[in-house]
This record gives C-alpha cells, sequence and structure tokens, in this order.
C-alpha cells in the first residue's frame, strides 16, 4: 500500500514537468521525452513542476482554495490515522483537485512547447550547451548545424536563415543496384533509438550510378520515401531562392544559388 502511495504522491508531483517536457520535446524532439533514463527524466521533470506549482500557488487562492502539500505527503505516512485523514480531504475536494492539475498541466505543456519555439527561433540551442537538443539529424538537415561556434567559419556570405530549401543526393541500394536519388528534402523521420529512419523527397529523379552517360529520370508521384537503411550516402545542399522584381513588384526570375 505505502509503495502504491509513494508512486501516486510522486507522480502528481512531477506530473506538471512532464507536461512541460512533452511541449519542450515535442516533435522531431520527441526521442528525448520518451528517455528511457529514469534519473534524467525525474530531474528534468522535478524541477519545472517545483517552478509552477510555486507560481501557480498565489492564483489558486483567487478561488478560495488552499493547496496544502502536508496533505499530499500524508497519503505515505506511516501513520494510518494520517493516511485516512489525507484521502478524506482529497475525496472531499477532487473535483478542485481535478480540474487544478488539468489546468496546471496544460499551463504546463503551452509554457514549454512556446520555450521552444523562443529558443528554437532565437538559436538559443546552438549558443548555449545546456539547451541543445539530442537531434543531431534536425541540425544537420536543417543547416542549423552551421550556427555552431566550430562550423562558424564555413558560411562567409549568408546565413543560415537564408536557407530556402534543403536539396537531397542520396547513394541507394536497390536490389543490389546503385542509384542516385535527387530531390527536394520534404521530411524526414526519425528512429525510435533518435537515429533517421525516412527521408521524404518531392521533384524526385534518380539514375544507375553505372550509367555515367544516363541522364537522371523523373520519378512519378508526390512524394518518393527513402529508408536510411538502404542508404550508402547522403550528400545535402541548401539553397536560397533568388527573387528579381521589376519596378512595379512583378516577379522576373528566380533563380536557386547554394548557400555560401
Amino acid at each position: 500500500m505505502d509503495i502504491a502511495l509513494s508512486g501516486i504522491v510522486l507522480l502528481i508531483l512531477i506530473l506538471p514537468g512532464i507536461s512541460f517536457a512533452k511541449g519542450f520535446y515535442s516533435g522531431e524532439f520527441s526521442n528525448q521525452y520518451t528517455t528511457s533514463d529514469f534519473y534524467n527524466l525525474l530531474i528534468n521533470t522535478l524541477f519545472p513542476s517545483l517552478i509552477l506549482y510555486l507560481l501557480s500557488y498565489p492564483i489558486i487562492y483567487l478561488f478560495n482554495y488552499d493547496f496544502k502539500f502536508d496533505i499530499l505527503l500524508g497519503l505515505v505516512s506511516s501513520n494510518d490515522d494520517v493516511i485516512k485523514l489525507a484521502i478524506e480531504t482529497i475525496e472531499k475536494n477532487k473535483i478542485a483537485i481535478i480540474i487544478y492539475q488539468i489546468l496546471i498541466n496544460t499551463i504546463g505543456y503551452l509554457i514549454g512547447n512556446g520555450l521552444k519555439k523562443y529558443v528554437l527561433s532565437e538559436s538559443l540551442d546552438t549558443s548555449y550547451d545546456i539547451l541543445k537538443y539530442k537531434n543531431i539529424w534536425h541540425y544537420i538537415i536543417t543547416a542549423r548545424l552551421l550556427n555552431f561556434e566550430k562550423n562558424s567559419h564555413i558560411l562567409q556570405n549568408d546565413t543560415v536563415e537564408d536557407v530556402d530549401f534543403t536539396h537531397i543526393d542520396a547513394l541507394v541500394n536497390v536490389n543490389d543496384q546503385t542509384f542516385i536519388y535527387k530531390g527536394v528534402l520534404a521530411d524526414y523521420q526519425l528512429a525510435k533509438d533518435g537515429g533517421l529512419d525516412l527521408l521524404i523527397l518531392t521533384n524526385a529523379q534518380r539514375k544507375l550510378i553505372s550509367d555515367s552517360r544516363g541522364s537522371y529520370k523523373d520519378i512519378k508521384g508526390n512524394y518518393i520515401i527513402l529508408k536510411y537503411s538502404d542508404l550508402i550516402n547522403l550528400n545535402l545542399t541548401f539553397i536560397q531562392l533568388d527573387e528579381t522584381f521589376d519596378s512595379s513588384g512583378n516577379l522576373i526570375s528566380v533563380v536557386a544559388r547554394t548557400i555560401q
């Protein structure tokens, strides 16, 4: 009984932090949210939970409620009378407790997701190691790897913000034949271990690498999906579209160029 109640108390205490982490590690960074390292998960969710509880503590008084941690901790007491009193108190206020938990967890998720967007928009994750995400493929495919200080010498005239799309050249093994696939990267998917699983290309073409004189052939369809396990090599080119307008503001031409 004590072990089960202790687990419930711990879950309630860290639940807002779990919601915060769900927001901060959403989308392409979700593999960090589902980490199997219990210690890191506990540390990464406990502190956000405590902060959210402290921030919400004055607000609940607006609804004439009080958050009593002693009642919650009473659930793990060795005294049967204290446990009984804690359960009775929780039972009397269960509707308010449920509403409070829904609100604080929703707010936790929204704050985490908002912080993620701010970190990415300001490139804070490429400036401070503590904010760096573990999804290396995100940084490679989006060219944001070039924002790290050790790579700052690579771009002389442009910035990562100048990238309009990523062009892919992939050496792929298909039925014991080797093809070069090329196209515009539309999306990608990670495997459960955080590695790259799929590449999704548009405007794709391919040719046999052994056919040196052959030309690329268009691949019919809107998308083609390449499995990472079939890739032999991968080349990424970051492209900017330079647009030219006339004096009336009409688009004259669009020229694709590699960022430098």
